[in-house]
């Protein structure tokens, strides 16, 4: 099965009642006052699902699916697609509160009384990956392969995330505009609010080769398929990074967009920043906290490189290189 199941031609197929109960669904989550994100991720989900049905089970309607129905789903999605338990749990989620939207409805579902979904187990959540940090001297191997093959929309992804320490989802809402020339852009963070995100030597630079070669009619994150929607367009890029700098550095941990917030906080705390030579000094705790958007130090020093064993060592003049 190809590994895109969305497309626009599929969904036309989908049989109606099918695409009418995710609506009624969507609807009602709105009714409820679920978050705009929240909503548009679970109707990805959906459409999604929709269409692997479509191909699955000759488009049948979901209302006549049993448990081996949404168990198959949730193994294609294992091993098929290999994706983590943490999307699959939250697309098992969507799915499982549709149907239970479908078993409540008295009215429009009178002959749905029995959920099969709500018995489908998620998966474990798996342990918490060890955070990754990557070095100046890093993130400058990776600029320069970037910029010699010319890949200028990675280098201006690469550069936003490590100039900034924003997260992937407000880095999806940069735009080329006047602001973002000046050094600046104002975004919706985490909780709603909206903050700046400021743009230095390297984004600025990135960005004008970026925008010397973007056709006018692509959108400013746009990948093979349109402009980019969803981090996942984002995510996927950060994997080429990885697997391009893993080859040009074979000490290169796995790492994620959001590994460049971790980077972010370490490098300009600890003075390694190539923004730390420009300002003369590392950044304060503070300040740090400030351009992060955190509620409290404590949470940006969580995000640093834990000190314990370098404070042992310290106690009796050991320094490891």
């Amino acid at each position: 099965m190809s590994r895109i199941l969305y497309t626009k031609e599929r969904w036309e197929l989908v049989l109606d009642i099918n695409k009418r109960l995710m609506q009624q669904y969507l609807r009602n989550c709105k009714a409820d006052k679920k978050g705009e994100r929240t909503i548009r991720e679970y109707g990805y989900d959906l459409r999604f699902f929709l269409c692997w049905n479509l191909l699955s089970n000759d488009n049948m309607s979901v209302l006549d699916f049993k448990k081996k129905h949404f168990n198959e789903f949730k193994f294609f999605m294992v091993e098929e697609r290999g994706v983590s338990n943490a999307r699959i749990n939250r697309l098992l989620c969507a799915i499982r509160t549709m149907m239970s939207y479908a078993e409540d409805d008295d009215d429009e579902y009178e002959e749905y009384f029995r959920n099969p979904a709500a018995r489908i187990k998620g998966l474990e959540k798996k342990p918490i990956k060890e955070n990754a940090f990557l070095s100046q001297h890093q993130i400058d191997l990776l600029r320069a392969y970037l910029i010699e093959h010319k890949m200028y929309q990675h280098l201006c992804l690469l550069d936003i995330l490590y100039d900034t320490g924003a997260r992937v989802n407000e880095v999806l809402q940069v735009k080329d505009t006047e602001t973002a020339h000046q050094g600046f852009l104002k975004v919706v963070c985490k909780g709603g609010k909206s903050e700046y995100i400021l743009l230095h030597q390297h984004a600025k630079e990135s960005l004008k080769l970026h925008l010397s070669v973007k056709k006018p009619d692509e959108a400013f994150w746009q990948s093979k398929y349109g402009p980019a929607k969803t981090t996942s367009t984002l995510r996927g890029w950060v994997n080429d990074m990885y697997k391009i700098l893993k080859k040009l550095d074979s000490g290169t941990p796995y790492f994620t967009p959001h590994s460049f917030r971790h980077t972010f906080l370490q490098n300009t705390t600890d003075g390694t920043h190539y923004l730390c030579k420009e300002i003369g000094r590392p950044f304060t705790m503070e300040e740090a906290q400030m351009l992060a958007h955190h509620k409290s130090i404590d949470m940006t020093k969580s995000y640093l490189k834990p000190k314990d064993n370098e404070m042992i060592l310290g106690l009796f003049g050991i320094k490891i290189a």
